[in-house]
C-alpha cells in the first residue's frame, strides 16, 4: 500500500511538471510568433513575460489566454487585469483558513447546506476514504448495500476536494445494471469494486443528477448541468452580488467547467438586474488567447432570476465567517438550487461585462486593516 501511494503521488508530480513545461513551451512559441527573429523584440518579450510570471504571479496559462505579450491596442485586457494569484491572496484575507472546508470539502459543504435548509442536489450517501478505521472490506460493504438500496435513475459521483469538474462522472442504474456514461455497463458486484477502488485516498459523493430548466435547454441544449457562477461579497453584515456569469457547455461535453477554454464551453455575461444573458466569450480556435465575443440577438432571461438572487443572498449570510463566495446555482423546473460554493473562485478576468477594477477594488476595501 505504502509503494502504491508513493507511485500515485509521483506521476500527479510528474504530471504536473509535464504540464509546466508544456505550458512554458507555449510561452516561447507565443513570443516567437508575435515577435519574430528580432533581438530587441524577443527580449522586451521575454522581459515582460518574467514581470507578469514573477512580480503579478500570472500563470503560463494565463498569460496566454489573456495574449498579455501583445502590443497591439485591441490587447484590452491589460489594462484591468489582476492575476488569479492577485485574486487568490485577497480571498484568502476574506476567508479565514480555519473556515475555508465549509466550502472546500464538499462532504462537510453538503451536510452544512442540509443544516442550514439551502436547497441543494439529493445527495444518496457518501464514500469515506480507506483509513485505519475505514478499511476496504468496509468500503466495499458500505458502498455495495447503497448501490443495491438505490433506485433506478440517473446518478453524479464527485470527489470531495475536487476542483473544475476533475474526477467527476456520471452513471445510470436500471434494475441490476449500472451504466457509466460514456463508458461500459457493471453489475453491482463489478460496480461496487469499481467504485471502491476510487476511494483509497479521495471521498466521494453520490448525488441525484440534476437537468437544467426547460428554457435553458432551449437555447442551450446540452447533456452538462449549465450553471451561474454568482459571486457574492458581504459589505456591512449584507450580500452584494458582484458579478454573475452563465456558463454554457461546449459541444458534447458532460460538465460545463470553462476550464481555460479547453472544453470549448462560453461565458455569457449576466445582467445583475434582469438576468438577461448579454455576451458571450470563447476561445478562439486561431492564434494565442484571444476571445471571441458572441452577442445574443434573442434577448434570452433566464427564469427564476429574483429567487436565484435571493437564494445566493440567503446562503451568503448563512455561510459566515466567509466574506467572499462563488457559488454555483443551477435553474431547474422547480426553481434555483446551489450546486456548489467555492471561496477561492477564479475571477472573471477576461470578461468586459463588468468593471473590472471595480470589483478587484471592492474585494480589497473589505479587507480588515490588520490582515
Amino acid at each position: 500500500m505504502m509503494l502504491l501511494t508513493l507511485y500515485i503521488h509521483f506521476i500527479y508530480y510528474r504530471d504536473r511538471q509535464m504540464r509546466k513545461i508544456t505550458q512554458l513551451t507555449e510561452i516561447v512559441k507565443y513570443i516567437y510568433f508575435i515577435s519574430g527573429l528580432n533581438p530587441l523584440k524577443l527580449y522586451n518579450s521575454f522581459s515582460e513575460f518574467f514581470i507578469y510570471y514573477n512580480k503579478r504571479r500570472f500563470s503560463p496559462e494565463e498569460i496566454l489566454l489573456y495574449n498579455m505579450l501583445s502590443k497591439h491596442n485591441t490587447c484590452r485586457y491589460k489594462k484591468n487585469i489582476y492575476s488569479n494569484e492577485e485574486y487568490l491572496s485577497l480571498q484568502k484575507k476574506l476567508n479565514p483558513a480555519s473556515f475555508v472546508q465549509m466550502t472546500e470539502s464538499k462532504t462537510y459543504f453538503y451536510k452544512l447546506c442540509e443544516q442550514k435548509g439551502i436547497p441543494t442536489p439529493k445527495v444518496l450517501f457518501y464514500i469515506n476514504k480507506e483509513s485505519s478505521s475505514n478499511t476496504r472490506k468496509q468500503i466495499v460493504n458500505h458502498v455495495k448495500y447503497q448501490l443495491n438500496a438505490l433506485p433506478d435513475g440517473n446518478f453524479i459521483v464527485k470527489p470531495s476536494s475536487g476542483t473544475h469538474g476533475k474526477g467527476i462522472f456520471f452513471f445510470s442504474k436500471k434494475a441490476d445494471e449500472f451504466q457509466i456514461i460514456g463508458a461500459k455497463t457493471f453489475t453491482l458486484d463489478s460496480f461496487t469494486y469499481h467504485l471502491g477502488a476510487l476511494c483509497y485516498l479521495h471521498d466521494y459523493i453520490i448525488q441525484e443528477r440534476i437537468t437544467n430548466h426547460t428554457d435553458i435547454l432551449s437555447f442551450a441544449p446540452s447533456d452538462a448541468l449549465q450553471t451561474l457562477r454568482v459571486n457574492s461579497l458581504i459589505i456591512d453584515e449584507e450580500c452584494s452580488i458582484i458579478f454573475c456569469l452563465f456558463k454554457q457547455a461546449g459541444y458534447g461535453q458532460l460538465v460545463d467547467n470553462f476550464n481555460m477554454g479547453q472544453n470549448k464551453s462560453t461565458l455569457w455575461v449576466v445582467d445583475l438586474k434582469t438576468g438577461q444573458l448579454v455576451q458571450g466569450y470563447q476561445i478562439n480556435e486561431n492564434g494565442y488567447g484571444h476571445k471571441e465575443a458572441l452577442n445574443f440577438k434573442k434577448n434570452i432571461c433566464l427564469p427564476f432570476w429574483s429567487e436565484t438572487l435571493e437564494l445566493v443572498r440567503n446562503a451568503s449570510k448563512k455561510f459566515l465567517p466567509l466574506r467572499t463566495v462563488g457559488w454555483d446555482v443551477a435553474i431547474t423546473n422547480k426553481g434555483p438550487i446551489i450546486i456548489e460554493g467555492n471561496c477561492f473562485f477564479d475571477p472573471a478576468s477576461s470578461i468586459e461585462g463588468y468593471d473590472q477594477e471595480n470589483i478587484y477594488q471592492q474585494l480589497k476595501k473589505q479587507v480588515p486593516p490588520h490582515v
